[in-house]
């Protein structure tokens, strides 16, 4: 299962960072399911910058970098909803 590291929800929003945003949106649209980690803790990922995701041991940085991934890993369906 993918692991989704993001920030924790702060001023009446899910999230405090566009970037974890628009990844969590993603996922959901995509369908994929994932754990979602608040974390604030940025020296477990790749790049040192949260988001990144855990796809069973593979970690990837960079919300750009990651969808294509999803995309290329798991096809791209998100334009089927």
């Amino acid at each position: 299962m993918i692991r989704l590291y993001q920030f924790a929800p702060a001023f009446g929003l899910p999230n405090a960072s566009p970037f974890c945003m628009k990844l969590e949106t993603y996922l959901r649209m995509a369908g994929l399911p994932c754990e979602l980690v608040n974390s604030g803790d940025v020296l477990r990922a790749p790049k040192g910058k949260l988001p990144f995701i855990d796809d069973g041991g593979t970690r990837l940085a960079d919300t750009s970098f990651i969808i294509e991934y999803l995309k290329g890993r798991y096809g791209d369906s998100s334009m089927r909803h």
